[in-house]
């Protein structure tokens, strides 16, 4: 009776073990998702800011160009100028707020702020001396202190991108480094509560018996019958288990993709991206301006003539990168004989979808768990990397942005 209720209770503990693991999982799954989210809005402002420092600059510089009028031409009025030039900082100052910076990006968030502060102080000298009618002076402090500043907010807001994207990184490895643990841990329990609830096979001695003589007066003596040898149990076959993945390639990549400053620094990114995957060749389609078609902007494993050939590709054909954009999740096909697997995930930011990432799956290579949850982690990292340009209605593809710069 003791034997049989501690084996229950052993089996209690592995379920709550397993049920322990399951929900530990269930919570770092929503923490990535947030974070991805987290990341998506951090990158909206970021970009606004870059384009709200680059009005900024612009503006300075009609600012020279109406004080020295050419061919007789009117003169921009100073007000004018000093309500556009606040109205943008103004924009700078709002949207670096609504960042909030983590802890390891917080001296460089502090630095932008006291980059922007010395500019907001020289528009503010700046306005001063127009308003008194010194415009030298204002040139001069425009020339001297905030053309310089715009430069500098630059590379601050430049800076402090990397350091966020560095922290959401670490958060992220950091997350897959416990989850594995608490996976390992509950999978070692489970093996060894295996082996003690194994039953154990015994085999009896079979009892020693005697022959009795018919004759008892004879002489022949009693003679016991051998004990015959005891059988060995069987041993148990030793459990293999598959190797575990090793997503140290997959999180690096993911790092250098979060900090991709040029397009044409993304072609090696996407050769990586093959590797992680164990892909032939990839596809990094965006969509076009009227949301009718995709454009290949990326692809690696295809040679020059195959990439002409690819071409565009109607939103109205039916196969698995079309699938992927119409209802926003992975697809995939599994390979057999006579065609490779192929696995296609769609590409956000935000709300707003982007394009597909579709990936062809080397010969033998089937679309297996790793293979799909790679590739949705890739999509969602290159979405936050690539993004099409506006086009104008008589374009006839987008063209390809890094939005890390």
């Amino acid at each position: 009776m003791h034997r049989r209720a501690l084996r229950h209770g052993l089996v209690v503990l592995l379920f709550l073990a397993a049920a322990g693991a399951g929900a530990f999982g269930w919570y770092v799954e929503r923490q990535l998702s947030a974070l991805s989210a987290v990341e998506h809005t951090a990158s909206a402002h970021f970009d606004t800011i870059v384009q709200a420092i680059a009005r900024f600059d612009a503006v300075q510089q009609q600012f020279d160009a109406a004080r020295e009028p050419a061919g007789g031409t009117s003169r921009q009025p100073e007000s004018d100028w000093v309500s556009r030039v606040k109205r943008v900082l103004t924009q700078i100052q709002s949207e670096s707020k609504s960042l909030h910076a983590s802890t390891a990006a917080a001296s460089a968030a502090r630095t932008f702020d006291d980059i922007t502060g010395r500019v907001a102080s020289a528009v503010a000298r700046a306005e001063e001396n127009l308003r008194d009618g010194h415009d030298l002076m204002a040139a001069d402090v425009l020339q001297d202190e905030a053309r310089p500043g715009a430069e500098a907010m630059r590379a601050a807001v430049v800076e402090w991108r990397a350091a966020e994207g560095n922290a959401a990184d670490t958060t992220r490895a950091t997350l897959f480094q416990q989850l594995w643990a608490v996976l390992g841990g509950t999978l070692a329990l489970w093996m060894i509560g295996v082996l003690l609830l194994a039953p154990r096979q015994t085999v009896a001695a079979a009892p020693v018996t005697t022959s009795i003589p018919a004759d008892p007066a004879g002489d022949g003596a009693i003679a016991p019958v051998s004990e015959p040898a005891a059988v060995p149990a069987p041993v148990p076959a030793p459990i293999e288990l598959p190797p575990p993945a090793n997503l140290i390639p997959a999180a690096e990549l993911c790092a250098d993709i979060a900090r991709v400053d040029s397009a044409e620094a993304l072609t090696s990114l996407v050769d990586r991206a093959a590797g992680v995957i164990g892909a032939s060749g990839i596809v990094v389609w965006l969509t076009a301006g009227d949301d009718s078609e995709l454009v290949p902007v990326l692809a690696h494993g295809y040679g020059p003539q195959m990439r002409a050939m690819l071409g565009t590709l109607p939103l109205s054909a039916e196969n698995v990168t079309t699938r992927a954009w119409h209802t926003g999740q992975l697809h995939f096909v599994d390979g057999d004989a006579r065609s490779r697997g192929a696995l296609a995930a769609p590409m956000f930011q935000g709300t707003r979808r982007t394009g597909v990432l579709s990936v062809e799956l080397a010969d033998g290579t089937t679309a297996g768990e790793l293979q799909r949850a790679l590739t949705g982690i890739l999509a969602s990292q290159f979405a936050t990397a690539v993004s099409p340009q506006p086009v104008e209605p008589a374009a006839a593809a987008p063209s390809l942005e890094a939005t890390g710069s």
